[in-house]
Protein backbone atom coordinates (compact mmCIF):
# COMPACT_ATOMS: atom_id res chain seq x y z
CA UNK A 1 0.00 0.00 0.00
CA UNK A 2 1.24 3.59 -1.21
CA UNK A 3 0.96 5.12 3.05
CA UNK A 4 3.67 5.57 5.44
CA UNK A 5 2.47 5.02 8.91
CA UNK A 6 3.07 6.91 12.05
CA UNK A 7 2.27 5.68 15.73
CA UNK A 8 2.32 8.25 18.51
CA UNK A 9 3.33 6.39 21.31
CA UNK A 10 2.55 8.68 24.42
CA UNK A 11 -0.32 9.84 25.70
CA UNK A 12 -0.50 13.64 27.14
CA UNK A 13 -4.08 13.97 27.63
CA UNK A 14 -4.58 11.17 30.40
CA UNK A 15 -4.47 10.27 34.07
CA UNK A 16 -2.87 7.29 33.17
CA UNK A 17 0.91 8.44 35.25
CA UNK A 18 1.34 5.67 37.50
CA UNK A 19 1.68 3.18 34.80
CA UNK A 20 3.54 5.24 32.42
CA UNK A 21 6.31 6.34 35.57
CA UNK A 22 8.88 3.89 33.68
CA UNK A 23 7.56 3.48 30.57
CA UNK A 24 5.87 5.01 27.10
CA UNK A 25 2.00 4.27 26.88
CA UNK A 26 2.42 2.24 23.78
CA UNK A 27 4.09 -0.17 25.74
CA UNK A 28 1.45 -1.06 28.16
CA UNK A 29 1.08 -4.22 28.64
CA UNK A 30 -2.52 -5.51 27.46
CA UNK A 31 -4.83 -8.50 27.33
CA UNK A 32 -2.29 -11.16 29.31
CA UNK A 33 -0.14 -11.35 26.64
CA UNK A 34 -0.01 -8.13 23.84
CA UNK A 35 1.12 -4.30 24.51
CA UNK A 36 -0.53 -1.58 22.98
CA UNK A 37 1.66 -0.90 20.15
CA UNK A 38 0.47 -4.42 19.00
CA UNK A 39 -2.83 -3.24 18.22
CA UNK A 40 -1.25 -0.61 15.91
CA UNK A 41 1.37 -2.36 14.20
CA UNK A 42 -0.76 -4.94 13.13
CA UNK A 43 -3.50 -2.79 11.93
CA UNK A 44 -1.09 -1.51 9.76
CA UNK A 45 0.38 -4.41 8.46
CA UNK A 46 -2.85 -6.17 7.78
CA UNK A 47 -3.90 -2.76 5.85
CA UNK A 48 -0.94 -2.60 3.52
CA UNK A 49 1.56 -0.49 4.96
CA UNK A 50 5.25 -1.65 5.46
CA UNK A 51 6.57 1.62 6.53
CA UNK A 52 5.57 2.83 9.78
CA UNK A 53 7.54 5.36 12.10
CA UNK A 54 6.99 5.11 15.95
CA UNK A 55 7.10 9.05 17.29
CA UNK A 56 8.47 8.33 21.45
CA UNK A 57 9.67 10.83 23.45
CA UNK A 58 10.92 9.29 26.79
CA UNK A 59 10.89 5.88 28.57
CA UNK A 60 10.88 4.07 25.42
CA UNK A 61 13.41 1.15 26.06
CA UNK A 62 10.86 -1.50 26.82
CA UNK A 63 9.12 -0.13 23.61
CA UNK A 64 12.33 -0.54 21.43
CA UNK A 65 12.63 -4.24 22.90
CA UNK A 66 9.66 -5.08 22.43
CA UNK A 67 9.40 -3.81 19.04
CA UNK A 68 13.11 -4.50 17.44
CA UNK A 69 13.22 -4.83 13.63
CA UNK A 70 9.69 -5.50 13.26
CA UNK A 71 10.18 -9.19 12.21
CA UNK A 72 7.21 -10.37 14.13
CA UNK A 73 5.17 -8.45 11.71
CA UNK A 74 6.97 -8.90 8.49
CA UNK A 75 8.98 -5.65 8.96
CA UNK A 76 12.52 -6.94 9.24
CA UNK A 77 13.14 -5.67 5.45
CA UNK A 78 16.02 -4.11 3.27
CA UNK A 79 13.43 -1.10 2.04
CA UNK A 80 10.93 0.78 4.90
CA UNK A 81 10.39 -1.61 7.52
CA UNK A 82 9.76 0.31 11.33
CA UNK A 83 11.67 2.66 13.48
CA UNK A 84 11.35 4.11 16.81
CA UNK A 85 11.98 7.76 15.84
CA UNK A 86 14.09 9.76 18.21
CA UNK A 87 12.83 12.32 20.33
CA UNK A 88 14.16 15.87 19.35
CA UNK A 89 12.15 19.11 19.06
CA UNK A 90 12.38 21.45 15.77
CA UNK A 91 12.45 24.49 17.46
CA UNK A 92 14.23 24.24 20.68
CA UNK A 93 16.03 21.08 21.01
CA UNK A 94 13.50 19.99 23.92
CA UNK A 95 12.88 16.20 24.07
CA UNK A 96 8.94 17.15 24.82
CA UNK A 97 6.34 17.75 22.35
CA UNK A 98 2.70 18.09 23.71
CA UNK A 99 1.05 16.95 20.63
CA UNK A 100 0.36 15.92 17.49
CA UNK A 101 1.66 18.87 15.40
CA UNK A 102 4.34 19.55 17.34
CA UNK A 103 5.36 15.70 16.83
CA UNK A 104 4.55 15.74 13.24
CA UNK A 105 6.72 18.88 13.05
CA UNK A 106 9.79 17.55 14.91
CA UNK A 107 9.72 14.55 12.25
CA UNK A 108 9.45 16.40 9.16
CA UNK A 109 12.92 15.30 7.63
CA UNK A 110 11.45 11.80 7.76
CA UNK A 111 7.90 12.20 6.11
CA UNK A 112 9.83 14.36 3.51
CA UNK A 113 12.53 11.15 2.92
CA UNK A 114 9.44 8.85 2.56
CA UNK A 115 7.80 7.96 -0.72
CA UNK A 116 4.44 6.99 -0.17
CA UNK A 117 1.50 9.77 -1.52
CA UNK A 118 -0.11 9.06 1.59
CA UNK A 119 0.37 9.59 5.33
CA UNK A 120 -1.32 7.84 8.38
CA UNK A 121 -0.92 9.03 11.93
CA UNK A 122 -2.18 7.89 15.10
CA UNK A 123 -2.63 7.93 18.56
CA UNK A 124 -2.51 4.90 20.27
CA UNK A 125 -4.96 4.81 22.93
CA UNK A 126 -8.33 3.63 21.32
CA UNK A 127 -7.67 -0.22 20.68
CA UNK A 128 -9.45 -2.44 18.09
CA UNK A 129 -9.08 -3.97 14.86
CA UNK A 130 -9.51 -1.54 12.48
CA UNK A 131 -8.98 -2.07 8.66
CA UNK A 132 -6.77 1.50 7.91
CA UNK A 133 -7.18 0.35 3.65
CA UNK A 134 -11.00 0.73 3.62
CA UNK A 135 -10.40 3.95 5.56
CA UNK A 136 -7.76 4.91 2.82
CA UNK A 137 -10.13 3.99 -0.04
CA UNK A 138 -13.25 6.13 1.15
CA UNK A 139 -10.28 9.03 1.69
CA UNK A 140 -9.04 8.28 -2.03
CA UNK A 141 -13.29 7.55 -3.25
CA UNK A 142 -14.10 11.09 -1.63
CA UNK A 143 -11.30 13.26 -2.48
CA UNK A 144 -10.93 14.49 0.94
CA UNK A 145 -8.27 16.56 2.02
CA UNK A 146 -8.17 15.24 5.53
CA UNK A 147 -10.04 12.24 6.64
CA UNK A 148 -10.20 11.50 10.19
CA UNK A 149 -11.27 8.02 12.13
CA UNK A 150 -14.25 8.84 15.02
CA UNK A 151 -16.71 6.11 16.28
CA UNK A 152 -20.16 6.44 17.70
CA UNK A 153 -19.35 4.13 20.58
CA UNK A 154 -15.91 5.21 22.29
CA UNK A 155 -15.92 2.15 25.26
CA UNK A 156 -14.45 3.48 28.16
CA UNK A 157 -13.87 6.86 27.40
CA UNK A 158 -12.73 8.65 30.70
CA UNK A 159 -15.76 11.02 32.08
CA UNK A 160 -12.68 13.21 33.66
CA UNK A 161 -10.95 14.19 30.28
CA UNK A 162 -12.24 16.06 27.49
CA UNK A 163 -13.24 14.26 24.52
CA UNK A 164 -13.17 15.72 20.92
CA UNK A 165 -16.51 15.26 18.84
CA UNK A 166 -17.06 15.72 15.07
CA UNK A 167 -20.37 17.13 13.69
CA UNK A 168 -20.92 14.91 10.66
CA UNK A 169 -22.76 15.64 7.53
CA UNK A 170 -25.30 13.08 6.17
CA UNK A 171 -22.53 12.90 3.13
CA UNK A 172 -19.80 12.05 5.84
CA UNK A 173 -18.04 15.95 5.68
CA UNK A 174 -17.46 17.34 8.85
CA UNK A 175 -18.72 20.62 9.57
CA UNK A 176 -18.06 21.30 12.64
CA UNK A 177 -15.14 20.22 15.67
CA UNK A 178 -16.55 20.44 19.41
CA UNK A 179 -14.68 19.73 22.75
CA UNK A 180 -17.08 18.65 25.57
CA UNK A 181 -16.88 16.36 28.50
CA UNK A 182 -17.48 12.75 28.09
CA UNK A 183 -20.29 12.71 30.72
CA UNK A 184 -22.46 15.10 28.72
CA UNK A 185 -22.88 12.90 26.01
CA UNK A 186 -22.61 12.43 22.44
CA UNK A 187 -25.56 14.16 20.83
CA UNK A 188 -27.04 12.66 17.58
CA UNK A 189 -24.65 13.52 14.22
CA UNK A 190 -21.63 13.68 16.51
CA UNK A 191 -18.70 11.39 16.53
CA UNK A 192 -16.00 11.03 19.07
CA UNK A 193 -12.70 11.17 17.33
CA UNK A 194 -10.06 8.86 17.65
CA UNK A 195 -7.08 10.93 16.95
CA UNK A 196 -6.51 9.27 13.61
CA UNK A 197 -5.72 10.90 10.22
CA UNK A 198 -5.22 10.53 6.32
CA UNK A 199 -3.69 12.94 4.47
CA UNK A 200 -1.66 13.24 1.22
CA UNK A 201 2.18 13.39 2.01
CA UNK A 202 2.82 16.26 -0.52
CA UNK A 203 0.34 18.15 1.00
CA UNK A 204 1.07 17.53 4.72
CA UNK A 205 4.32 18.50 3.92
CA UNK A 206 2.95 22.32 2.65
CA UNK A 207 0.98 22.67 6.10
CA UNK A 208 3.84 21.93 8.08
CA UNK A 209 6.34 23.70 6.65
CA UNK A 210 3.77 26.90 6.99
CA UNK A 211 3.03 25.53 10.88
CA UNK A 212 6.57 25.74 11.55
CA UNK A 213 7.04 29.32 9.92
CA UNK A 214 4.21 30.78 11.26
CA UNK A 215 4.48 29.26 15.34
CA UNK A 216 1.47 26.82 15.47
CA UNK A 217 1.06 24.15 17.38
CA UNK A 218 -1.94 22.17 17.51
CA UNK A 219 -3.17 20.20 14.56
CA UNK A 220 -6.75 20.92 15.70
CA UNK A 221 -7.39 24.61 16.49
CA UNK A 222 -4.59 25.70 13.71
CA UNK A 223 -5.02 23.19 11.07
CA UNK A 224 -8.03 21.52 10.86
CA UNK A 225 -10.54 24.39 12.10
CA UNK A 226 -9.80 26.55 9.68
CA UNK A 227 -10.00 23.78 6.91
CA UNK A 228 -13.80 23.08 7.69
CA UNK A 229 -14.36 26.46 5.80
CA UNK A 230 -12.43 25.79 2.15
CA UNK A 231 -11.18 22.12 2.34
CA UNK A 232 -13.13 18.35 2.23
CA UNK A 233 -12.81 17.32 5.50
CA UNK A 234 -14.56 13.86 5.73
CA UNK A 235 -15.40 11.34 8.18
CA UNK A 236 -14.88 7.90 8.32
CA UNK A 237 -17.17 6.43 10.83
CA UNK A 238 -16.03 2.81 12.32
CA UNK A 239 -18.55 0.27 13.57
CA UNK A 240 -15.55 -1.56 15.18
CA UNK A 241 -14.97 -1.77 18.84
CA UNK A 242 -12.94 0.43 20.28
CA UNK A 243 -11.09 0.20 23.64
CA UNK A 244 -10.19 3.61 25.11
CA UNK A 245 -7.62 3.85 27.62
CA UNK A 246 -7.33 7.20 29.09
CA UNK A 247 -6.92 6.56 32.98
CA UNK A 248 -5.81 3.24 35.51
CA UNK A 249 -10.32 2.94 35.87
CA UNK A 250 -10.23 3.03 31.84
CA UNK A 251 -7.08 0.47 31.79
CA UNK A 252 -9.10 -2.05 34.33
CA UNK A 253 -12.29 -1.73 32.55
CA UNK A 254 -10.67 -2.47 28.86
CA UNK A 255 -8.81 -5.16 29.99
CA UNK A 256 -11.76 -6.72 31.82
CA UNK A 257 -13.96 -6.22 28.90
CA UNK A 258 -11.85 -8.83 26.86
CA UNK A 259 -13.89 -11.39 28.54
CA UNK A 260 -16.73 -10.54 26.83
CA UNK A 261 -16.58 -13.16 24.48
CA UNK A 262 -18.08 -10.83 21.19
CA UNK A 263 -15.40 -8.01 22.08
CA UNK A 264 -12.50 -10.83 22.02
CA UNK A 265 -13.73 -12.12 18.68
CA UNK A 266 -14.15 -8.61 17.11
CA UNK A 267 -10.62 -7.97 18.60
CA UNK A 268 -9.40 -11.01 17.95
CA UNK A 269 -11.39 -12.98 15.64
CA UNK A 270 -11.02 -12.18 11.97
CA UNK A 271 -9.29 -14.36 10.13
CA UNK A 272 -7.34 -11.62 7.47
CA UNK A 273 -6.54 -9.36 10.23
CA UNK A 274 -4.89 -10.83 13.16
CA UNK A 275 -3.38 -9.23 16.26
CA UNK A 276 0.30 -10.10 16.39
CA UNK A 277 2.32 -9.63 18.93
CA UNK A 278 6.23 -11.04 20.03
CA UNK A 279 5.87 -14.92 20.71
CA UNK A 280 7.33 -16.34 24.37
CA UNK A 281 8.66 -18.96 25.58
CA UNK A 282 6.45 -20.27 28.53
CA UNK A 283 5.61 -23.50 29.73
CA UNK A 284 1.27 -24.24 29.48
CA UNK A 285 -0.12 -22.81 32.71
CA UNK A 286 -0.31 -25.00 36.01
CA UNK A 287 -3.95 -25.65 37.72
CA UNK A 288 -3.46 -27.28 41.04
CA UNK A 289 -6.12 -29.56 42.30
CA UNK A 290 -6.80 -26.23 44.91
CA UNK A 291 -7.28 -24.10 41.59
CA UNK A 292 -10.34 -22.67 40.76
CA UNK A 293 -10.54 -20.39 37.80
CA UNK A 294 -13.81 -18.77 35.66
CA UNK A 295 -14.37 -16.27 33.42
CA UNK A 296 -10.30 -15.51 33.37
CA UNK A 297 -7.47 -15.31 30.89
CA UNK A 298 -4.62 -17.08 31.86
CA UNK A 299 -1.30 -16.66 29.98
CA UNK A 300 1.28 -19.13 29.44
CA UNK A 301 4.27 -19.92 32.39
CA UNK A 302 1.23 -19.33 35.50
CA UNK A 303 0.85 -21.24 38.71
CA UNK A 304 -2.48 -21.07 39.89
CA UNK A 305 -3.03 -23.01 43.26
CA UNK A 306 -5.89 -20.43 44.19
CA UNK A 307 -9.35 -19.01 42.71
CA UNK A 308 -9.14 -16.23 39.67
CA UNK A 309 -12.34 -14.90 38.92
CA UNK A 310 -12.67 -12.56 36.23
CA UNK A 311 -9.67 -11.51 36.23
CA UNK A 312 -6.59 -11.14 33.32
CA UNK A 313 -3.34 -12.68 34.33
CA UNK A 314 -0.30 -11.99 32.52
CA UNK A 315 2.69 -14.88 31.59
CA UNK A 316 4.77 -15.82 35.04
CA UNK A 317 2.01 -14.99 37.37
CA UNK A 318 1.83 -17.44 40.49
CA UNK A 319 -1.39 -17.08 43.06
CA UNK A 320 -0.87 -19.37 45.76
CA UNK A 321 -3.26 -21.62 47.45
CA UNK A 322 -6.08 -20.09 49.33
CA UNK A 323 -5.31 -16.38 47.71
CA UNK A 324 -8.74 -14.96 45.82
CA UNK A 325 -8.30 -12.94 43.02
CA UNK A 326 -11.34 -11.31 41.55
CA UNK A 327 -11.87 -8.48 38.91
CA UNK A 328 -8.03 -7.95 38.71
CA UNK A 329 -5.21 -7.49 36.39
CA UNK A 330 -2.14 -9.11 37.55
CA UNK A 331 1.19 -8.31 34.95
CA UNK A 332 3.88 -10.00 34.03
CA UNK A 333 6.07 -12.25 36.86
CA UNK A 334 3.84 -10.91 39.96
CA UNK A 335 3.01 -13.60 43.06
CA UNK A 336 0.26 -13.32 45.17
CA UNK A 337 0.70 -15.08 48.71
CA UNK A 338 -1.51 -17.58 50.40
CA UNK A 339 -5.04 -16.81 51.62
CA UNK A 340 -4.56 -12.80 50.09
CA UNK A 341 -7.62 -11.24 48.53
CA UNK A 342 -7.63 -9.07 45.96
CA UNK A 343 -10.49 -7.35 44.26
CA UNK A 344 -10.31 -4.85 41.27
CA UNK A 345 -6.87 -4.29 41.74
CA UNK A 346 -4.00 -3.66 38.63
CA UNK A 347 -0.78 -4.64 39.57
CA UNK A 348 2.24 -4.13 37.77
CA UNK A 349 5.03 -6.75 36.89
CA UNK A 350 7.30 -7.90 39.56
CA UNK A 351 5.35 -7.28 42.39
CA UNK A 352 5.16 -9.64 45.08
CA UNK A 353 1.82 -10.01 47.51
CA UNK A 354 2.71 -11.50 50.82
CA UNK A 355 0.34 -13.98 52.70
CA UNK A 356 -3.31 -12.79 54.34
CA UNK A 357 -3.15 -9.24 52.45
CA UNK A 358 -6.49 -7.52 51.76
CA UNK A 359 -6.28 -4.80 48.50
CA UNK A 360 -9.46 -3.96 47.48
CA UNK A 361 -10.33 -0.95 44.82
CA UNK A 362 -13.49 -0.46 42.87
CA UNK A 363 -13.95 -0.20 39.19
CA UNK A 364 -13.86 3.29 38.68
CA UNK A 365 -10.68 3.60 41.27
CA UNK A 366 -8.66 0.69 41.22
CA UNK A 367 -6.06 -0.23 43.58
CA UNK A 368 -2.89 -0.18 41.78
CA UNK A 369 0.82 -1.40 42.75
CA UNK A 370 4.02 0.01 40.74
CA UNK A 371 6.44 -2.43 39.47
CA UNK A 372 8.43 -4.37 42.05
CA UNK A 373 6.60 -3.74 45.16
CA UNK A 374 6.20 -5.60 47.87
CA UNK A 375 3.19 -5.65 50.30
Amino acid sequence: MNMLGLIFADKHNSDIGELTSRRTFAALPFGARYRIIDFFISNMTNSGVRNIGVVATTKYESLMGHVRYGGEWDLDRRKSGIIVLPPFSFFSGEVRYENILEALQANIAYIRESSEPYVLFTCCDAIGNIDYAAMLEKHIETGARFTCLCTPNPINKDSDLQTTEFVVDPDGRIKDILIRDVANGQTPGTFTSTHTYIMGREDLLDILEESIDSKKTSLRRDVLMPALADSKVMAYVTDETLLFIESTSSYLKSNLDLLNSGIRRELFGQELRPIITRAGNSAPAYYSESSVSTNSIVAAGCVIEGTVRNSIIFRGVHIKKGAVVENCVINQDCTVGEGAVLNYAVLDKNVNINDKRLLSGYVTHPFYVKKGSVI
